[in-house]
């Protein structure tokens, strides 16, 4: 898994991060170090029921989630 992707919206370069938080992974986004998103999340628990039953992995689509908010313009401006 990437914990750590660079992406380019408008001319803005974002950065995408994975975490573990709480017992939970964990995906937000960045511009020049300040958050911008929601943070959205999945436990472990779930995660693993998930992928076990369906050979998916739930923080690949968090992340699309994420990215497409940001491409869509909904993220917290400064």
């Amino acid at each position: 898994m990437n914990n750590h992707e660079i992406f380019t919206h408008d001319g803005k370069e974002f950065e995408l991060r994975v975490t573990q938080i709480d017992e939970k992974y964990c995906v937000r986004i960045f511009l020049v170090d300040t958050l911008v998103s929601p943070t959205y999340s999945v436990d472990f628990e779930t995660h693993a029921d998930y992928f076990e039953q369906h050979q998916e992995n739930l923080i690949d689509n968090l992340k699309s989630i994420a990215k497409s908010d940001i491409e869509q313009g909904m993220y917290f401006k400064a």
